[in-house]
């Protein structure tokens, strides 16, 4: 395990963030109450990017969804696409996952529903095929978390729910596996079989269950992996958290968390994206007891440090990280622009080393009427990369082995009625069909065809 040690700029920032947690309101703390904010800053100084941008892109197809909520992630699998909603107006929530049709890419339909409970959000979902003694056939694991400003924090049920979508136009609901009563929830999650035939999931749960505020100390339990072999009855197979200072982190949003779980190795592995702490790779040789293997700190040079979301590339030798940063919108110019994707060389897991960066023009600014930071990344053929970016859309870019970038294309879409502004969430690239799958917060499912990348 590489160790590592903070600045003395940071532990100093470490004390005045601690005093002053009782002050702030934490609800300003979620990173999704801070995009709730930073998109009401775009639509106090205008709407950004009308016009729907296709720089080396063709468009396919859309759908609203229905268009009564707003939206999450976006996963797929065979024909279909799901979609995650958030809480929409009034923190109503409810609005399950979008299992929409698109074996004709041109015309997408919602076909079903995953469902969820009122005052609840079902913003990430994962489906992947898998064979056990118990199951065999489409398994979706959909992160469950209460609304916030519902007035039912604490209240409703949150956690995993399993569902059976071998027929994906008439899902089952296999079984619910719940955190502790008054738990916020599953933030972000993952699924995999791994090569011994155990299904694993995992979820990275909300900043409010990671933090007692009353104390400004970790709470237990940040990371649950759980075993969904039997998906009708998932077991946990262990609770991991990494030993921090929960306000020991710097720049706009200074909290060390954790944001995000992704399974690798085939689920031997696992990578936390632990905020300001850095990107977390563990063993997971023995899924119940989680080792880490290394911590990549992307401060410096990064001046906010949020590791939001990570990806491996170039067959695992590169390890992709996503510092989301509001910071423009949340705390004005003094911190800085929106950031870029940062690039390591994990040719030694032990060591990753900085490779280098890419950003857009936009995220390189400080505008404030739209919100130009990159959410997810994924990649195809090693190195071309494809990366939700709210305000910029999906950008498409790709890196040479000196660290050099450059962009390849982008997909913006018209800004919806809802929100103002273009807000894409999530990216999936869809190789069986040659199509990237864009969802955006107010809009809905978008579906573009890169030009001249065929067969990825």
């Amino acid at each position: 395990m590489r160790s590592f040690t903070f600045l003395a700029g940071v532990l100093a920032a470490t004390f005045v963030a601690a005093a002053a947690a009782a002050d702030r309101a934490p609800r300003s703390l979620d990173p999704d109450a801070r995009l709730d904010a930073a998109i009401q800053v775009a639509q106090q100084r205008g709407q950004a990017q009308r016009a729907t941008v296709l720089d080396n892109f063709k468009f396919v197809g859309h759908s609203d969804l229905g268009g009564d909520i707003d939206f999450g992630d976006v996963w797929a699998h065979g024909d279909y696409a799901y979609v995650g909603s958030r809480c929409g107006d009034e923190a109503l929530g409810g609005g399950g996952v979008r299992v929409v049709d698109i074996s004709h890419p041109t015309h997408p339909t919602v076909a079903s529903t995953l469902v969820n409970d009122e005052f609840t959000r079902a913003e990430d979902v994962v489906v992947r095929h898998v064979s056990t003694p118990s199951f065999t056939g489409d398994l979706a694991v959909v992160g469950i978390q209460a609304c916030f400003g519902s007035g039912h924090e604490g209240e409703v049920p949150t956690g995993l729910r399993f569902f059976d979508v071998t027929h994906a136009a008439h899902p089952q609901l296999l079984s619910e596996w719940d955190l502790p009563a008054g738990s916020i929830g599953c933030h972000e999650v993952d699924l995999v079989q791994r090569p011994d035939g155990t299904v694993l999931a995992g979820c990275a749960r909300n900043l409010f269950d990671q933090i007692d505020f009353n104390t400004g100390e970790q709470i237990p339990g940040a990371v649950k992996f759980v075993d969904a072999s039997n998906p009708t009855s998932p077991q946990l197979a262990a609770s991991w958290e990494m030993p921090v200072v929960p306000f020991g982190g710097l720049g706009c949003l200074p909290v060390e968390f954790a944001h995000s779980v992704r399974f690798e190795d085939g689920g031997n592995a696992a990578y936390v994206s632990y905020w300001d702490a850095g990107t977390v790779h563990l063993d997971l040789a023995d899924a119940s007891a989680p080792q880490i293997v290394s911590n990549t700190l992307i401060a410096p040079p990064d001046e906010d440090g949020d590791n939001h979301s990570m990806t491996l590339a170039n067959g695992g030798r590169w390890l992709v990280i996503n510092p989301e940063d509001f910071s423009p919108s949340d705390c004005g110019p003094g911190f800085g622009g929106y950031g870029e994707a940062y690039v390591y060389d994990n040719a030694d897991t032990d060591n990753p080393t900085f490779l280098g960066t890419f950003s857009t023009p936009n995220s390189r600014s400080t505008r404030t009427d739209g919100e130009f930071t990159v959410h997810n990344t994924e990649d195809v053929l090693g190195t071309q990369f494809f990366s939700s970016w709210y305000s910029d859309g999906i950008v498409w870019w790709t890196m040479a082995p000196n660290g050099s970038s450059h962009q390849l294309g982008q997909f913006v879409p018209p800004a919806s009625d809802r929100f103002g502004v273009p807000l894409v969430w999530g990216v999936y690239l869809d190789s069986s069909h040659d199509l990237v799958l864009a969802s955006d917060m107010g809009s809905g499912l978008w579906i573009v065809r890169p030009k001249g990348l065929n067969h990825f």
